[in-house]
C-alpha cells in the first residue's frame, strides 16, 4: 500500500476550480485594499497603571498616622472589623412571609427566588 496523503493530484497546474470562481480572481494588493495604502494607527493604549506609577515597598506611607498592626487581632489599633453579614441576614427573615407571595409566581425572578431560599437556610 503506497504511503502519502490524498490520491493522485487533478487538475491543470497554474489555472483556477471552474466551481471556485473566487479563487480565480486577480487580487491586486496596490488597489483599495487598506494595507496598500497603509492604515494610520493612533498612540497605544496603555492597558493599567504604568509600573512607576505603583507604590513601592520602600515608598513611605500614606496613612502615617496608623498603626502597622491596625486591623490585627493583636497589637496598637482597631482589631479586625466583625463580619456583620450573618446578623443581616437573621434580620432578613421577618420579610421572609412578603417574599413567600411571590415565589410562586411565573414572573418572579430567579434572584428573588435564591435569595428567598438564602434567607430561610440561613
Amino acid at each position: 500500500m503506497p504511503r502519502g496523503r490524498g490520491g493522485k493530484r487533478q487538475g491543470t497546474p497554474g489555472k483556477g476550480y471552474s466551481n471556485r470562481t473566487d479563487l480565480m480572481t486577480n487580487y491586486d494588493a496596490s488597489q483599495g485594499s487598506p494595507a496598500a495604502g497603509g492604515v494610520e494607527v493612533g498612540p497605544m493604549e496603555q492597558a493599567g497603571p504604568a509600573p512607576e506609577d505603583s507604590p513601592n515597598l520602600l515608598d513611605p506611607t500614606n496613612y502615617p498616622e496608623e498603626p502597622i498592626t491596625s486591623g490585627l487581632p493583636v497589637g496598637a489599633g482597631p482589631g479586625p472589623q466583625r463580619d456583620t453579614r450573618m446578623q443581616e441576614t437573621a434580620n432578613l427573615r421577618k420579610y421572609l412571609p412578603l417574599l413567600e407571595l411571590y415565589i410562586d409566581r411565573p414572573e418572579t425572578p430567579d434572584s428573588v427566588r435564591t435569595l428567598f431560599k438564602f434567607i430561610r437556610a440561613s
